[in-house]
This record gives structure tokens, C-alpha cells and sequence, in this order.
């Protein structure tokens, strides 16, 4: 059976965040900026369950499946600046063990501004699924209503992902390679 995205619920946050940071445990990024496995585990569900409760879901951009093996998180257009409440939400979410990591998010982030799109666009800042359920359909169905959402917009997408393997499956959905970016001690992007 073909698995069918919803949208995140109060009820279903805690299990999509958990996918994603299961997903995301040994993400380059992440791995570059929370050093240790045991920081990693603690702080990326906390992290991403802020964000889902606080970010995502009030911009109508988060979906994952009926069993939460997974989550994509968009940004609708215009919605990408966050709120002072919002950023101290993320930001409560990675302390204290993350403290460390700031000055590596704070460069990192302005990285990525200096290189996301001007114009209009649905950001697929998320794409995550546990690993145990990965390769059976479910990113792919996780993704399709942002892409769905920006088609009705008229709008493109934007993605940025750390893996090469990656863009083979993200050019099945139309996206093409941009550039590569990366900071002196980072992983390129």
C-alpha cells in the first residue's frame, strides 16, 4: 500500500519528530555541528519537535504518515524570517548541550541565506524518514504536497541537501543541481 502523507497534528509531533531525527542522525550537518552521538540523540528530537510545533505547522508546511515514519517541513513562500519567539524556540531546544554548536549554526545559517532564492518559493528545508522505513515510497509521498502546494502557487521549489546521493533522487521531482557551497570546515552543500 502506497503510504499517504497528512498533515502534522498536535498528536503526531512527537512521533514525526523522532523519524527526522532518527533520519538525521548521521546527517553531515548535523554530525558537523553536535559532535557527539550522545548530543545528537538527546537534542534532534527535542530540536524537532520545536520546530514542527512552533515552525512548521503554524506555516501549514508539515506532513508526515499515518504511523510517522517520517516528515517533510516546508517553508511557504514568504514565511521563511522567523519570529523572536520562534528563533528562542529553537534556540531553548538545543540547550544546554548544544551550546556549542552556535557559533557553527550561526555561520552555517548565514551561509545558506547568502545563497536561498530572492524569489518566491516553497523551501523544503526537511525531508527526513527513519531509517528502518526507508526505500519504500515514503519520502517520496511526504514530498509531494509541498510540491503539490507550489505547483497551485505558481511558484518553484528549494532544496538543499548534503549528500550527493541525494540529487539523482531529487531530480525525479524536477529540482536541478544549483551550485555547492560549503564553509572553510563544513561539509559542502
Amino acid at each position: 500500500m502506497k503510504p499517504r502523507p497528512i498533515e502534522i497534528t498536535p498528536e503526531l509531533v512527537c512521533g514525526a519528530a523522532q523519524a527526522v531525527a532518527d533520519g538525521f542522525f548521521d546527517n553531515e550537518i548535523w554530525v558537523w555541528m553536535l559532535r557527539r552521538d550522545r548530543q545528537r540523540r538527546r537534542l534532534l528530537p527535542r530540536h524537532y519537535r520545536a520546530m514542527i510545533r512552533h515552525v512548521y505547522v503554524p506555516r501549514g508546511g508539515a506532513w508526515t504518515t499515518e504511523d510517522t515514519a517520517g516528515a517533510a517541513l516546508w517553508f511557504p513562500p514568504g514565511t521563511l524570517e522567523m519570529s523572536r519567539r520562534e528563533r528562542f524556540a529553537e534556540l531553548i531546544s538545543l540547550l544546554p548541550g548544544g551550546i556549542d554548536c552556535f557559533p557553527r549554526a550561526s555561520r552555517w545559517e548565514e551561509l545558506i541565506s547568502k545563497h536561498h532564492p530572492r524569489e518566491p518559493h516553497w523551501y523544503l528545508q526537511t525531508l527526513a524518514v527513519e531509517p528502518a522505513s526507508q526505500r519504500r515510497g515514503i519520502g517520496t509521498a511526504l514530498i509531494e504536497p509541498g510540491l503539490e502546494r507550489a505547483d497551485a502557487d505558481g511558484v518553484g521549489s528549494y532544496l538543499e541537501t548534503q549528500r550527493r546521493d541525494n540529487i539523482p533522487y531529487y531530480e525525479r521531482f524536477g529540482f536541478e543541481l544549483t551550485d555547492e557551497i560549503s564553509l572553510h570546515d563544513s561539509p559542502p552543500l
